[in-house]
């Protein structure tokens, strides 16, 4: 049998998207060597490299510049060709842009069953810079991003969503082949092992892109309140167009350290040192950073209705209605004062193994397809 993961959203800094294929494709190795696997993504210039069957396709793309380390083809030409090289026997695809219609072009010559997975909030996160500048030309972009969504996904065999509040949007917008199916945490890597005890300030974490997508002013601006009554310091782990902006602030103000762009080991390090890790991200669909940093027995306080906020335990995750800093501010010293067990974190994030959320997904692709076992071992 041979699968195939397509995206844009494969950037040169890591990011959620990018975890999960290769999470995927190390998984698929030491588990189901039967299956190959080719990823398709954006690069810098054409290749193919890689093991035979586990092949990593880039095709041609250029920079976009308001988010650092990602690209974007210009054709969907090259798509159609890799996959019609690889031949897969079914296609998942994790953007619903130019490589998205490019998968639908091969689905119609080739008969053979495509999915989605629905990573990015799209509209969502693509029109809240507008929100509250041009509410009127927002409101018209979402209805045009919602009909093309609804278009791009109309030949999806099933589009997969990482938390229940995700379910009910794409519903509530016509949306309705989707299935429940929350991405992994490795929990080896990510665990309250050597977790460094310290007295005096604490330490208030923010981990993702440096972009207001992901909240990134709403955290500043709940450490400025919070740094005003207490002794906090502020890491900030991450790359983006905001980046000099985090820089600056580094810079001038003693308290805050800015970690940059982490490898594994040093991420693991930053969630395990924490005291708790805040999230402005209004429109997360998982949230991943919230089930790394409880996986290394750190609380979160986050948006209600991002990503699984609402679905994780309150004691170790709270969760306030709107994007409001002096709330987010009172939920973060709330767990500052009296913070959770560390086990009690890693509790809540055990349910969310990888093998197991790889495992599950693979069957489901594999059921809805019809895809009984291996086809073209060796192939």
């Amino acid at each position: 049998m041979r699968a195939c993961d397509v995206t844009m959203f494969w950037s040169t800094t890591g990011g959620g998207v990018r975890r999960y294929i290769e999470k995927k494709r190390e998984w698929l190795a030491r588990t189901r060597p039967d299956i190959g696997h080719m990823a398709i993504v954006p690069g810098r210039t054409a290749s193919l490299t890689g093991a035979p069957l586990m092949p990593m396709a880039a095709v041609r793309g250029v920079r976009i510049p308001f988010a650092p380390g990602y690209r974007t083809p210009l054709a969907g030409r090259q798509v159609i060709r890799a996959l019609d090289a690889w031949e897969p026997d079914f296609v998942e695809c994790g953007s619903p842009f130019l490589m998205r219609r490019a998968v639908s072009e091969w689905r119609r010559r080739s008969g053979l069953p495509v999915f989605d997975y629905y990573h990015a909030y799209f509209p969502l996160n693509y029109t809240a810079v507008l929100r509250g500048r041009l509410p009127a030309l927002c409101c018209q972009l979402e209805r045009l991003g919602w009909r093309y969504l609804r278009h791009a996904y109309s030949d999806s065999e099933r589009i997969f969503v990482a938390s229940a509040c995700v379910r009910r949007r794409l519903a509530s917008e016509g949306i309705v082949n989707t299935e429940p199916a929350p991405l992994g945490v490795d929990l080896s890597l990510f665990s309250p092992q050597g977790r460094e005890r310290r007295s005096g300030a604490k330490t208030m974490l923010f981990v993702g892109r440096l972009s207001e997508e992901k909240g990134l002013s709403l955290v500043l601006e709940c450490f400025r309140l919070l740094s005003g009554e207490r002794d906090l310091r502020l890491v900030i782990v991450g790359d983006g167009i905001m980046r000099r902006n985090v820089e600056a602030l580094a810079s001038r103000d003693s308290w805050v350290r800015y970690a940059g762009f982490l490898d594994s080991e040093g991420l693991a390090r930053e969630y395990r040192n924490a005291d708790v890790l805040v999230s402005g991200a209004p429109a997360e669909t998982l949230g991943l950073t919230f089930l790394e940093a409880l996986a290394s027995g750190t609380p979160v306080a986050g948006l209600s209705g991002s990503g699984l906020m609402d679905e994780l335990p309150g004691e170790v995750a709270s969760a306030v209605p709107n994007r409001d800093a002096e709330l987010l501010a009172r939920a973060a010293a709330a767990i500052l004062d009296s913070p959770p067990d560390p086990a009690a974190c890693r509790a809540a994030a055990e349910p969310f193994d990888w093998d197991t959320r790889l495992e599950h997904i693979l069957e489901r692709e594999i059921e809805l397809s019809g895809s009984a076992g291996p086809v073209r071992i060796g192939a």
